[in-house]
């Protein structure tokens, strides 16, 4: 869409309201920084892959069994009920995230964010296929040959296979990969579980392969609100203007003073490495990842040209205006302090939270049930939890205020992560003294197997005031 208007000149000059999309070909570079990424790279990818396959005691490190209702994280394996600590979990990961926005700006998105992650192993996969960028967009502009095809078919197939590698470890993490491989070899899938390989696969093909950058402009929030989130201390990928401009071209061995010119030879090397396409000269741009590869190339250069250290630097606004930096500022403190305390308490949590969990429910239909014999009947669910990873066997045990007959099972088993409901009804033997209207009662669940898991709740026990034959209560 573009729109027109009058110059003072007369002339009419157009004004694209919208940007063309341009594919972007980034230069391979090397260097500190890039070599670190790509150590990076490798590790997360190797977390990733290995995740399905790792055991402890028969125990996947992660999963989020969806069948079974339970979350599996480091080994620790959550009921149902327990769905808050995942809440926390991803609680602390957005603290971390923002805690590293204020202080190192955008590093997630050039390290360790996923689409960065599969876009740089999709890039490299490109790059050995079709050559490095020169050759890419030599080819890309020339007519379809036999050539281009079968190196477009090369680069297809292997993104295909990625992809689909993504997707099936993505959905190991849902459910059992020893299971799922030999079903997908065998095409024994139904319609759902195929559809939900082949979406994630589309959706890395798609988003990493393809749009890779656009991405990060459009589809991101976090490229939106991280200017909020970043002060003048906050470290960026900065140009140092005022040693590089006047940039100009000149001879290596030059004197640039005698030019008139700064240290920057206009080589652009820093926007063909970089894989948003964007110039870092203009200064900072919420399409920069913070990767560092302008920091590589111009390092590069400058070594070349025997002027000293990069142009391009992890910096801040402040450092930047000569000013000092600091590290601790509120906002980052506060942060900090707000996660480490969800850690803590997310941290003891999880070393002293129990295998078994039980919970007492009282019948609604009715307070009591009195007897013609005078006795009086109070009914209870008890709900019993398996956290452990075994079978688990129970014992049930009350205490109470009056005395009271237990009837109802003794012993119970449950299967590990399952819950069972077990009723019990506690009585009042006409020959009982009434007592009390409401009077407590306490259940005990112990584990026959581990004297640790001990359980309790509190209940109440209801009975008339006074008996009278044949009567029923309800509340």
């Amino acid at each position: 869409m573009s729109t027109g208007g009058e110059t003072t000149g007369g002339a009419t000059e157009t004004v694209d309201l919208y940007e063309k999309w341009r594919r972007i070909y980034p230069e391979w570079v090397s260097g500190g920084f890039q070599t670190w990424r790509r150590v990076t790279l490798v590790v997360l990818l190797a977390v990733f892959y290995a995740g399905p396959w790792l055991r402890w005691d028969g125990q996947p490190g992660a999963r989020f069994d969806l069948a079974e209702r339970r979350f599996t994280v480091f080994w620790q394996t959550f009921a149902p009920d327990e769905f808050v600590l995942l809440a926390w979990l991803l609680a602390t990961l957005a603290l971390g995230l923002f805690v590293a926005t204020i202080a190192a700006g955008r590093v997630f998105c050039g390290w360790v964010c996923p689409q960065t992650v599969w876009t740089n192993a999709y890039l490299i996969l490109e790059r050995y296929i079709e050559g490095d960028r020169v050759e890419r967009q030599r080819r890309d502009k020339k007519p379809w040959t036999r050539d281009w095809m079968t190196k477009k078919a090369m680069k297809f197939t292997a993104w295909s296979l990625v992809a689909f590698s993504i997707s099936i470890t993505f959905v190991a993490y849902f459910t059992e990969i020893r299971e799922l491989l030999p079903r997908i070899a065998a095409f024994e899938l139904t319609r759902w579980e195929t559809f939900f390989i082949f979406l994630p696969a589309a959706g890395s093909f798609f988003f990493s392969a393809i749009l890779r950058e656009q991405v990060c402009f459009h589809m991101c929030p976090y490229a939106r609100f991280q200017s909020v989130m970043l002060d003048r201390d906050s470290l960026i990928i900065s140009y140092d203007e005022p040693r590089a401009e006047p940039r100009g071209h000149r001879p290596r061995r030059a004197d640039p003073e005698e030019l008139g010119l700064g240290h920057c030879i206009d080589c652009d090397r820093c926007v063909r490495v970089c894989p948003t396409g964007i110039d870092i000269r203009d200064g900072l741009q919420y399409q920069c990842i913070g990767c560092a590869a302008c920091v590589d190339a111009c390092t590069d250069v400058m070594q070349q040209m025997g002027y000293g250290e990069s142009l391009v630097r992890y910096s801040s606004e402040n450092r930047d205006a000569g000013q000092p930096g600091r590290w601790l500022r509120p906002r980052l403190v506060g942060y900090a302090t707000i996660m480490t305390a969800i850690v803590t308490l997310f941290a003891v949590t999880v070393a002293t939270r129990l295998p078994l969990d039980l919970d007492v429910i009282r019948d609604r239909n009715r307070l009591y049930r009195e007897s013609w014999d005078g006795s009086v009947e109070n009914v209870y669910s008890l709900r019993i939890s398996n956290r452990a990873d075994t079978p688990q066997a129970y014992a049930i045990e009350f205490d109470s205020e009056v005395p009271l007959e237990y009837r109802g099972d003794r012993i119970v088993s449950v299967d590990p992560g399952d819950m069972r409901i077990v009723p019990v009804s506690l009585w009042r033997a006409a020959e009982t003294p009434p007592g009390e209207t409401v009077s407590d009662v306490e259940f005990t669940v112990r584990s026959e197997a581990d004297e640790r898991a001990v359980v309790r709740a509190t209940s109440v026990f209801h009975q008339p005031e006074h008996a009278s034959a044949d009567t029923e209560v309800r509340g």
